[in-house]
């Protein structure tokens, strides 16, 4: 995987959930990861799932398939109104 995938999955962890670092992550960084999560699900079907390559790119779109997951969770923000209420 390239190394700044890596970055945005880490980003992603250390998010302070800023409303513009949630705005970026939601209409940039995640579609990214999702579309090269594709492209590597795509690539699988081209090759046999003995070779080495197949579990190194299986194991990439799973990296970025639970990263897109997780970023999804993370940037749903609930409305102020029920923080107030869940004090």
């Amino acid at each position: 995987m390239t190394h700044y995938l890596k970055d945005y999955i880490r980003l992603c962890h250390e998010c302070s959930t800023d409303r513009s670092n949630v705005g970026n992550m939601l209409s940039i960084v995640i579609p990214v990861i999702q579309s090269r999560a594709r492209e590597i699900r795509e690539a699988l079907s081209d090759f046999p799932c003995v070779w080495l390559c197949w579990q190194d790119l299986e194991r990439d779109a799973v990296e970025l398939e639970q990263a897109v997951a997780a970023g999804l969770s993370r940037c749903t923000l609930e409305p102020e109104q029920q923080d107030l209420f869940a004090a």
